[in-house]
């Protein structure tokens, strides 16, 4: 596609992609969305109505190549690979623009730099920059509002998914940036990459007093409340101190508009517990 021609024709490949482009405007353009892991956010959900959806998980490259986009658009690397789409370069050299969020470039120094550069990108490829640069504006508004540290700092807990052995956000990644910019401390810190897996005893020995457990389709909120009531783990957790339990949404733990969100969510619970 001509390098200056804002994009006409969009897939988003991922659930944040499909709403970043949504925050931008950008719906009428939309000719396909792909790999939904929840409801869409509802601010957004009118935008969302009336596009095709093109797969469960990710559409094939019949479906891509018949369908005259110009500019992919994709949230996690996954997408590029052989189980999604296929390498990036096969679509250039076919003139399609594409793109992958910074989250998933620089996963280890991820923050709110990172969606921002998202949305100034994604600005400049579909002709929107003033859209974004207000929408960043209004971020950073919004993340100085919620800045207030809490008097002690919790030890915070994030469980994206599994139940016997949770898999949790480690020492670096979205899942530790909610916590740390919550002003909690995250107990799955000694985990040497964004997610990985911690075992019970070791969060019983870690005594969190706050856990954020992440609600998706696949691994939903209601399941991991189910697990821990049904466990002794619970019980053990609550006679170790002062205990809150609460919700983020997947899309709250990914790189993507709602990352800021999940702040908000993380920096309330944390001020809940503190109360």
């Amino acid at each position: 596609m001509d390098q200056h021609r804002p994009a006409e024709r969009i897939i988003a490949l991922n659930q944040h992609a499909t709403e970043a482009l949504l925050t931008l405007g950008l719906g009428p353009k939309l000719i396909g969305t792909a790999y939904l892991d929840e409801a869409v956010k509802p601010e957004l959900q009118h935008a969302y109505e009336g596009i095709p959806v093109l797969s469960r998980e990710y559409p094939s490259a019949e479906q891509v190549l018949l369908s005259g986009a110009d500019l992919l658009v994709a949230g996690f690397a996954s997408a590029y690979r052989d189980m999604g789409i296929g390498p990036r370069q096969r679509w250039q050299q076919r003139g399609m623009q594409t793109y992958l969020f910074e989250s998933v470039c620089a996963p280890e120094a991820v923050g709110v730099d990172s969606v921002f550069t998202d949305m100034r990108q994604l600005g400049r490829l579909t002709g929107t920059e003033d859209v974004a640069e207000a929408w960043i504006a209004s971020q950073r508004q919004r993340l100085a509002e919620i800045a207030t540290p809490p008097a002690r700092a919790p030890r915070m807990l994030v469980w994206l998914r599994e139940y016997e052995l949770p898999y949790v956000a480690g020492c670096c990644g979205i899942g530790n940036l909610l916590i740390e910019a919550a002003g909690g401390v995250n107990v799955g810190a000694g985990i040497g990459r964004a997610w990985g897996h911690l075992s019970w005893e070791a969060v019983l020995a870690a005594r969190p007093e706050i856990i954020l457990m992440v609600d998706s389709n696949w691994s939903p909120q209601l399941k991991k409340r189910q697990f821990l009531h049904q466990s002794p783990y619970l019980r053990s957790l609550y006679d170790s101190g002062h205990l809150h339990l609460d919700t983020l949404s997947f899309s709250e733990t990914v790189g993507g508009v709602r990352m800021i969100d999940g702040i908000d969510k993380a920096h309330r619970a944390v001020m809940a517990w503190q109360s």
